[in-house]
């Protein structure tokens, strides 16, 4: 195993602990993980909501509210149409718990049993029987061109909501498709999760029921003349050696989005000439105008453009008053010396800015005292980015984070009984919920009984939940014995064409498994056997559902693409992707398959682990699981942090485990502070790597973590590697 530290730049360091007010560690860890610019640290660095990105920028996203508000206004029915596992069954609750709440009559569906993925031409059949006029996918849908224009000659509109790729040339025609990864969809981010794209729909939902939906703003800040040094000049790129003029600055927003800037200036006498009162005019006509002091902003207006001028102003510092009363005792100067927001800026940030970002969190603030947008959401929505394993960077950062805080503290309906029937009493962090709480909602769709989960998610009082955990854990419990005998079942053949394809790949196909496993069978035979497996269930139906997994470096997607006209539906990424295809064409995907494998060199390196920081002793105490913290959640391509020691005492070694002792417990004095440490599954490397004498010390990577043990809280180290000393 390699240990791999990046060098580092010593004067991004600097440049990086300085402009963003954190220690030279925290600096160098954001480094080595090139996360270097101001977008990216700001996920990093804060915990607020307001940095979300606005959901109309989705360029289908005015088409999709605008279909809802008809919806509610003509009283129609509308059906929410999700995926089976975990990502979309929380899509499904998010979606259908927000129209219910916008005041719409809806009805869900999700495929059961053997039934395809993606809308199907029944889910549309009962939509028609039942006086549907729309549905909304969610979590699926931009493969469907077939049906939604089935939909369509049934006079069904359909808006879809999904995230995964689109494998035709255009998108289906619906009203609107709101999906990241589409080209020119306009949204910044493409790797939302189906269940963050529902909360992106709901959030555009929430703005409209806030009533600034298609709401003309214009936020406007006045800056008084000033001489240098004095608050106003230093904030400002205009101060010069002599005092400046005053200045209108305003902006346009749409949708709560900026659209466009004036910035306007006073002649030397402080006067504005009649072509830039002429332009502010034009610039503010049928706007609601946006300042910080209403009183202010008129007595400038009457000052400099006379006393007949009358303005209608909305004061930012009232309406923020009931939510921040000291915030409202400040000027816009001092606030906008004291912002957090101001230093993940790559230009100014002037009185303007602040301005902006006090009216966007007066706007979230509102949205979430008024239910709009609430914790219940981002609880669903993290499950759904958690269990469908999407990068945790950017936006999914808030999501995930504002979703595990309620789920620790408050956990909303379904899963606090969910929680308390798996024992589930210790704070989870991303990683437990993946590993504890996701696969169990998971479980219900593979089975084929998805309902059990919307049950749980949507049960109206603790009894009920309670049933529905314990029948979810029974599935999940079903689903690991057929797990098990699925295993037994393809091992040998695995094995056979493993060797048959001369070790570069393995794939099986079978009537004895069920498609909903196999994913997890593909997933354990490519961690055993290190190379591309595919595993496939042959259906009554005659279909076959696969699973392909293989290491990050292997291009799935690319395999995929190459017999692309085999396939009924197919998706993924480079590490997990999956397929439908009829079953009768099965021996036609195996030839493009062996003859795509071919051509594909396949690396097989020594396993590389990127050390973060390496630790003097005196540094690892206790006080660096806040600098862990500050760096979850932790997931997909946002590993734990991996610190590195060298020449540390071992004090003691002990093997540990309740079947068969296969673990290595060790206490490890750091100087300052003796760590417990774990090394899982370590216990035949002691004597064997490293040896544990008087005064012996070793090299280690770990983690740190908390330990939760009989009520008790206690900081330990994860070992992920260790070795002898080499320098003692």
């Amino acid at each position: 195993m390699k240990w791999i530290k990046k060098d580092l730049d010593a004067t991004l360091v600097r440049t990086l602990a300085r402009r963003y007010s954190i220690d030279t560690l925290t600096a160098s860890i954001l480094a080595r993980r090139n996360i270097t610019e101001p977008e990216q640290i700001r996920f990093y660095l804060e915990d607020d909501l307001q940095l979300m990105h606005n959901p109309f920028l989705f360029s289908s996203m005015e088409d999709a509210i605008d279909r809802l508000l008809m919806a509610r206004e003509e009283e129609e029915k509308v059906l929410v149409f999700g995926d089976s596992d975990a990502d979309g069954i929380t899509s499904t609750v998010l979606i259908t718990e927000a129209l219910r709440d916008f005041g719409l009559e809806v009805q869900q569906k999700v495929p059961e049993g053997d039934d395809p993925y993606g809308l199907s031409m029944a889910a549309i059949d009962f939509a028609e029987q039942n006086g549907i006029s729309l549905i909304i996918t969610v979590d699926c849908g931009i493969s469907n061109h077939t049906e939604v224009r089935y939909a369509r000659e049934k006079g069904i509109d359909v808006i879809i909501t999904d995230h995964h790729r689109l494998q035709a040339e255009e998108a289906p025609e619906a009203i609107a498709v709101i999906d990241p990864k589409l080209a020119g969809c306009g949204y910044p981010f493409r790797d939302l999760s189906g269940c963050g794209v529902a909360l992106k729909l709901a959030h555009a939902l929430a703005i409209a029921r806030l009533g600034m939906y298609k709401e003309p703003l214009a936020l406007l800040s006045i800056i008084p003349s000033s001489l240098p040094g004095t608050e106003a000049a230093a904030l400002e790129p205009s101060a010069s050696p002599i005092a400046t003029a005053p200045s209108i600055q305003a902006l346009r927003l749409d949708n709560l989005s900026e659209t466009t800037r004036l910035t306007l200036t006073a002649n030397d006498e402080g006067r504005f000439s009649p072509f830039t009162l002429d332009k502010l005019e034009k610039f503010l006509r049928g706007r609601a105008i946006v300042a910080w002091d209403k009183h202010e902003t008129a007595a400038f207006f009457g000052t400099y453009f006379g006393s007949g001028v009358d303005i209608d102003v909305m004061e930012l510092r009232q309406l923020s008053s009931s939510f921040w009363p000291d915030m409202a005792k400040r000027s816009l100067a001092e606030l906008t010396t004291l912002s957090r927001l101001r230093k993940y800026t790559t230009d100014t940030h002037g009185l303007l800015d602040t301005l902006k970002n006090i009216f966007s969190a007066y706007v979230f603030q509102s949205m979430q005292n008024q239910g709009f947008l609430t914790t219940r959401m981002f609880q669903l929505a993290a499950l759904g980015t958690i269990a469908d394993l999407m990068p945790l960077r950017d936006e999914n950062r808030l999501i995930v984070r504002k979703g595990v805080e309620g789920i620790n503290g408050a956990p909303t309906n379904g899963l606090r009984e969910l929680k308390l029937s798996l024992g589930l009493a210790k704070p989870l962090g991303a990683t437990e919920i993946a590993w504890q709480i996701t696969p169990t909602i998971n479980a219900a769709g593979r089975l084929g009984t998805p309902r059990l989960a919307l049950n749980l998610l949507q049960s109206q009082t603790v009894d009920t939940a309670l049933e529905a955990a314990s029948l979810l854990i029974q599935a999940n419990n079903e689903r690991r014995k057929l797990g098990t005998e699925a295993w037994d079942i393809i091992r040998d053949k695995l094995n056979e064409s493993l060797e048959k394809n001369g070790g570069k790949f393995a794939v099986v196909g079978s009537a004895e498994i069920r498609a909903g496993i196999t994913g997890l069978l593909a997933s354990r035979a490519a961690n055993i056997m290190k190379v591309p497996v595919i595993v496939a269930a042959f259906k009554p139906d005659g279909t076959c559902t696969g699973s392909i997994r293989g290491g990050s470096s292997f291009p799935l997607t690319a395999l995929l693409a190459s017999a692309s006209d085999l396939f009924i539906d197919y998706g993924g990424h480079d590490s997990a992707a999956g397929f439908t295809l009829k079953t009768e064409l099965w021996p036609i995907f195996l030839e493009r398959l062996t003859s795509f494998m071919a051509n594909t060199e396949l690396s097989v390196e020594e396993p590389e682990l990127s050390i973060d920081a390496e630790l003097p002793h005196s540094f690892v105490t206790p006080e660096l699981l806040q600098l862990c913290r500050q760096f979850e959640p932790y997931g997909e391509e946002n590993e734990p942090l991996l610190f590195c020691s060298r020449g540390v005492p071992m004090v003691d070694a002990q093997i540990v485990g309740k079947s068969g002792k296969s673990h290595l417990k060790l206490t490890l004095d750091f100087g300052t502070y003796k760590w417990p440490a774990m090394l899982w599954d370590g216990a035949e490397r002691l004597e064997h790597d490293f040896s544990f004498r008087n005064s012996d010390r070793i090299d280690l990577l770990y983690k740190v973590t908390m330990n939760y043990w009989n009520g008790e809280e206690r900081p330990q180290l994860e070992i992920y590697d260790v070795r002898r000393a080499e320098h003692i």
